[in-house]
């Protein structure tokens, strides 16, 4: 009875009843399961330094997009529309009846805005006019050594957003 014979990648023959001798044994299995598990020891300090950067240029980006959709919703329904800002409670609120979003406990927020949409010292508005334009203002949000600062231009009502440094 003759064994069959495979080519390898290389051009090498190879006896198929060979081929089970092939594996891993479980001292490589080990060794490479312990560079897994250091490595993601060492990985881990990092990702937590940086998560807190995320979250803070997340709750900025979804508070442009809500300030963003406030003006798009005054020019589409012909009507003014504003963004509630709670900074103690870090919540804000598009018109009545939308739903209430908030940003993360661990960071602050600062507005600043016209003197006629400010409700009291901790809550005031951005409007916007169905013509585009608004009241204009800014959100400011800080957490630990870094901010960002959302604006609203008054004269078209448009919204940007800048990194900035704190000390």
């Amino acid at each position: 009875m003759t064994a069959k014979m495979l080519m390898s990648r290389v051009g090498d023959t190879v006896r198929q009843d060979n081929l089970a001798a092939h594996g891993f044994t479980l001292i490589e299995l080990l060794v490479v399961l312990t560079v897994i598990a250091l490595l993601a020891t060492l990985a881990t300090p990092m990702i937590r330094r940086t998560v807190p950067g995320f979250e803070l240029k997340a709750a900025a980006e979804g508070l442009r997009t809500e300030l963003r959709l406030a003006r798009s919703a005054a020019i589409r329904d012909n009507r003014e529309t504003w963004l509630m800002i709670d900074v103690d409670s870090g919540a804000y609120q598009r018109d009545r009846g939308a739903r209430v979003q908030a940003v993360s406990p661990a960071i602050r927020l600062t507005l600043v805005t016209a003197r006629r949409e400010q409700i009291d010292e901790t809550q005031g508005r951005i409007r916007f006019f169905p013509d585009g334009t608004s009241t204009g203002g800014s959100v400011k949000l800080l957490r630990e050594a870094r901010a960002y600062e959302v604006a609203v231009d008054w004269f078209d009502g448009r919204v940007s957003i800048d990194e900035t440094e704190t000390q």
